[in-house]
């Protein structure tokens, strides 16, 4: 053994105490280790000696770094790196539940719909990789982990920092920069030009041999292997095995086209096809790829009603339910979307559909539709109700973060509840992505106005409504704003003092004193030690509130001691509805939870 576990022990020192090897790979050998600094267990990889000395230190920190900033929940994430008595090494998170390749030696093939289950999963983790400019170049079931039942890719940026060190003795080491069988043809021929599409090819050859059985060439040596993906078609896999439909099949055997410019462009473009390919029922139960999110109910006890004001207490509540829609993903990241003003769950359809984390959309209760009851209840009472289901919610997944994440209205919701008082809260909440957050008078209008509107004849109220319908300054806003306001008022048309007094409590603050409650919330929610990204429309008005809290904040600490620099976004040429967006939350979400567990890690 190049590298006996004692003398890696001995170069390592008292940072990791190694275990046990676990196995064998042609770029590194993976140990079972104890961190000594944090008291767990680690898979720790160690790079091949001679490919080692090949790379270099300096350059193989620089590249593996690059992989650091991934954080998704289908990519392993990177924990360490280092050099120790010229071995170079990194560590992962030890992922126990078994890798593709174990699973397939014992299975063969997988079920049509958990192949598509699992390749969703792989092409979602590859979506958010490439978006960020990085290539895995060495897919193969053998770095696909699984962790509670879902697919994790590792060793990202391994093979990129292989290629980029450019080494003129790779030949002498006999390592190829990838594995035959998963191997893109433009990688076997060493084009300098290798980009997200090598990936797509290998995804390709994963999805084939986890419906056939088998990889698509067999019997041949690695170098008979790299030239039969260089010239030989495959058999489509419909022909392997008659349950594989037409569709699948030709997804497949796209993914695997010679040239790069036929096959599927972009992860996205993958991920659209699988999606559809789920919903056409290509296969079993293929739906499970892309789960609709189904509205669920939260029933409220006697217990937690008791923790809801006195004044506002109605007994009818008790035993009553909240209505929440829910993606059912499996996720150590719990979100909690609030949109707009929590009518709907609905709302958060698209949301929860293209995330992967778990999720859920709740409505306010007494704000759904169908209600045979409506009564008011203070925020606070509705933030308590939501802190009961989100504690529920933790105690039956094991989410090990809850995130809240909020639109206009809903921002103010999610923001106020990130600055509770923990010991009032059963649920610890981590922090909250707040998009279009009111500020001020001008920018909580719709519901100031719909405060003080009056509650009488129809035509007053009609006259009222199309006094505030002409405030939109562009024909998308028009529409958005009228479309909402007739959403409101069928809803609410026979109980509109319930929606006025809740109107009236959001937007009292920021009339009285603009920016002091905005403030408050943040400086309570920072202190408590909450991550906040607060995401504003690019308006005039917004552009000018921002910079008098950044200039507050450089000038008197207005945001307080614990201010997080970067907190505080404006989004380039958006609108306020622009904000709602699934694509525009994803991308900060995504941004946000890889902050918050670069915090924990």
């Amino acid at each position: 053994m190049a590298n006996s576990i004692d003398t890696l022990s001995t170069a390592l020192g008292d940072r990791y105490h190694l275990v046990r090897e676990l196995g064998r790979g042609g770029m590194a050998t993976v140990y079972l280790a104890q961190d000594l600094r944090h008291s767990r267990h680690v898979a720790l990889k160690v790079l091949r000696a001679d490919l080692a000395a090949s790379i270099g230190h300096d350059r193989f920190l620089r590249e593996i770094e690059i992989a650091a900033v991934l954080t998704h929940p289908h990519i392993v994430p990177l924990l360490d790196s280092g050099a120790a008595d010229g071995t170079l090494y990194y560590t992962m998170p030890h992922v126990d539940g078994g890798s593709l390749r174990a699973l397939l030696d014992r299975e063969r093939e997988l079920p049509i719909a958990e192949s598509l289950r699992i390749v969703g999963a792989l092409v979602d983790a590859l979506r958010h990789a490439h978006a960020s400019g990085i290539v895995h170049r060495d897919l193969k079931p053998e770095n696909i982990l699984f962790a509670s039942g879902w697919p994790q890719i590792a060793d990202f940026g391994i093979a990129k920092a292989i290629v980029s060190a450019s080494l003129p003795r790779l030949t002498e080491t006999g390592l190829a920069v990838g594995t035959p069988a998963y191997m893109a043809p433009e990688q076997a021929a060493a084009d300098p030009h290798v980009d997200q599409r090598a990936d797509i090819y290998a995804i390709g050859a994963i999805w084939y041999e986890m419906l056939t059985g088998a990889p698509m060439f067999t019997g041949l040596s690695p170098q008979q292997q790299v030239a039969a993906h260089m010239v030989r078609t495959p058999e489509p896999p419909s022909q392997r095995r008659s349950a594989v439909s037409r569709a699948v099949s030709d997804a497949v055997l796209r993914c695997l086209e010679k040239r790069p410019a036929d096959r599927w462009q972009t992860a996205d473009e993958l991920a659209q096809v699988i999606a559809a390919l789920g919903a056409s029922g290509s296969g079993p139960a293929a739906g499970s790829v892309d789960p609709e999110p189904a509205l669920q109910r939260f029933t409220i006890t006697d217990a937690l009603s008791q923790r809801l004001s006195r004044d506002a207490f109605d007994p009818r509540m008790v035993g009553d339910e909240l209505h929440y829609l829910d993606n059912g993903r499996v996720s150590d990241t719990l979100v909690c979307y609030l949109a707009r003003w929590c009518i709907d769950p609905d709302d958060g359809n698209d949301l929860l559909r293209q995330t992967p984390y778990r999720a859920i959309a709740p409505a306010l209760l007494g704000f759904e539709g169908g209600r045979r009851y409506r009564t008011h209840l203070p925020i606070a009472d509705h933030l308590i109700l939501l802190d009961g289901l989100l504690h529920e919610l933790v105690a039956s997944s094991g989410a090990r973060h809850v995130i809240l994440v909020g639109f206009s209205t809903g921002g103010d919701l999610a923001l106020r509840l990130a600055a509770a008082d923990p010991g009032t809260l059963q649920t610890h909440v981590d922090g909250a992505l707040v998009l279009g957050p009111n500020l001020s008078r001008e920018t909580t209008f719709l519901s100031a106005e719909l405060a003080r509107a009056g509650v009488g004849p129809d035509e007053s109220l009609l006259a009222f409504l199309q006094g505030v319908g002409e405030t939109g300054t562009s024909l998308d806003e028009w529409l958005d704003v009228n479309e909402y306001l007739v959403r409101l008022m069928r809803r609410f048309r026979g109980d509109l003092p319930v929606l006025q007094r809740f109107a009236e409590e959001v937007s009292d603050p920021f009339v009285a004193a603009p920016l002091t409650q905005f403030v408050d919330w943040y400086r309570a929610a920072t202190d408590g030690g909450r991550l906040l990204r607060c995401v504003f429309e690019d308006s005039a008005v917004y552009r000018g509130l921002v910079r008098q809290l950044l200039v507050g904040q450089q000038d008197d600490a207005l945001l307080g001691q614990h201010f997080q620099s970067g907190s505080l976004i404006i989004e380039p040429g958006t609108g306020h509805f622009d904000l709602e967006a699934p694509a525009l939350i994803s991308r900060h979400l995504d941004v946000f939870v890889g902050s918050l567990r670069d915090r924990t890690a």
